[in-house]
């Protein structure tokens, strides 16, 4: 009896020891050079930075931000669009990646003005570029560029 009570003892501290490393709180800290065996922890980071910069974030910082657009159909001119805090804005996050530097997210958005009566309602939507940077602690948007960011006019009823 005190035969099969060590040998079962021996086993579930053998299984014990088989379960997965702990990470160490440097391994957070992981850029996307991370080497195959640290995968795992460039996902804690992904995941750590994507609550930091979220949708609302992002709607937050690109306000009062210039970007190139050019018109849906390849018509009309290129010309700039500015982020107001009052228009309509929806965001998706498509991709993040963290490096050495900061943050590199490339995101959805659908936008449009706030048309008065008689002029003309413009909706623009596509993919931008988004550059973060961490300073004092805080993620801070640096750069925003257009990659498939359109414009489309419509007459405002």
């Amino acid at each position: 009896m005190k035969r099969y009570f060590s040998f079962g003892a021996a086993l579930a501290l053998l299984l014990a020891g088989c379960g997965p490393a702990q990470e160490s709180s440097s391994d957070i800290t992981s850029t996307s050079d991370t080497p195959a065996g640290n995968r795992d922890s460039l996902h804690h980071v992904q995941n750590r930075v994507a609550a930091e910069v979220g949708v609302a974030k992002i709607e937050k910082d690109i306000i009062g931000r210039v970007v190139k657009i050019r018109e849906l159909t390849g018509s009309g001119p290129e010309t700039e669009w500015t982020f107001d805090a009052d228009e309509f804005k929806h965001v998706d996050i498509l991709e993040s990646r963290v490096t050495e530097s900061g943050l590199t997210l490339v995101i959805f958005m659908a936008t449009r003005n706030n048309p008065g009566p008689g002029e003309d309602s413009v909706q623009v939507s596509g993919k931008l570029q988004l550059q973060y940077e961490r300073k004092s602690d805080q993620w801070m948007l640096i750069t925003v560029e257009s990659l498939t960011f359109a414009y489309s006019v419509g007459q405002s009823t």
